[in-house]
């Protein structure tokens, strides 16, 4: 018998699955579980994976990423591992070049050339 989060793996990378998943978050009166809260440990995971499969599908689609990121669970654990380790290095590059505006009653602007 194969391992449970195994099969959750698989039915949320399932195009279904997916398909579902982006229904509930647009339309409202569809559900994922028939429980609304209080969720079960599996219910958790399996709405993790959702998640992630989420995430990766739409950066197959908007960052051009291959698509073999999701051929197997070692590729698609390193690439959100990836990217986690990225999006902190992003977001603290962002955080140093950010423009601080300060109170004055003389404002510069740059010369353009024509």
């Amino acid at each position: 018998m194969e391992n449970i989060y195994n099969l959750l793996r698989e039915l949320a990378k399932s195009i279904k699955a997916q398909n579902l998943f982006v229904a509930v978050k647009e339309i409202n009166g569809i559900h994922l579980f028939r429980n609304n809260f209080d969720l079960s440990k599996i219910q958790e995971i399996y709405l993790s994976h959702l998640y992630n499969y989420d995430s990766i599908n739409k950066d197959i689609v908007i960052d051009k990423i291959s698509e073999h990121v999701i051929d197997n669970e070692i590729y698609t654990d390193s690439y959100l591992l990836w990217k986690r380790k990225n999006l902190k290095k992003t977001i603290k590059d962002n955080k140093q070049n950010d423009i601080h505006l300060v109170t004055g009653k003389k404002i510069n602007f740059p010369i353009r050339e024509k």
